[in-house]
């Protein structure tokens, strides 16, 4: 471990493999190593060659590494370019390198009703556009 590495509250190292874990961090973890589990914390590092499996939520996060699962965070997502998520993804905001790879279920919390208005209120211009239409067709 280097001298950066005593700025974080939870560290998991290159060598380091741990399953079954339920972490609660008040603070930042980094993980270069492998955690299968459920991981709670504010802010999360994964290393390179870290790879996160499980249910993990927190504020933000920077990805160099592989996540798995669930990520639901608050806060900014960070993609590096060596970066690869998995599964459900929920974010504040997202920043994305150029390489980065996100596969699965992707949202933000834009606002469901926001979002629904939206989606609605276009779905129902375009149906009475096409029913006008369909009318003007039907009596020429």
């Amino acid at each position: 471990m280097n001298e950066s590495d005593t700025d974080y509250e939870f560290y998991v190292g290159t060598a380091t493999h741990l399953e079954g874990a339920s972490l609660a961090i008040d603070g930042t973890a980094r993980i270069d190593g492998k955690i299968v589990g459920k991981v709670a914390v504010k802010h999360l590092i994964v290393g390179p060659g870290g790879v996160v499996q499980g249910d993990i939520s927190g504020e933000t996060a920077k990805v160099e590494g592989t996540v798995e699962d669930s990520l639901t965070l608050t806060g900014k997502l960070t993609v590096c370019s060596s970066g690869r998520i998995r599964g459900k993804i929920q974010y504040g905001s997202i920043e994305t390198m150029e390489g980065a790879k996100l596969v699965g279920e992707i949202s933000t919390d834009w606002g469901a009703s926001t979002e629904t208005n939206f989606v609605s209120d276009r779905l129902e211009s375009f149906t009475s556009s096409v029913g006008v239409e369909q009318e003007q067709t039907a009596d020429d």
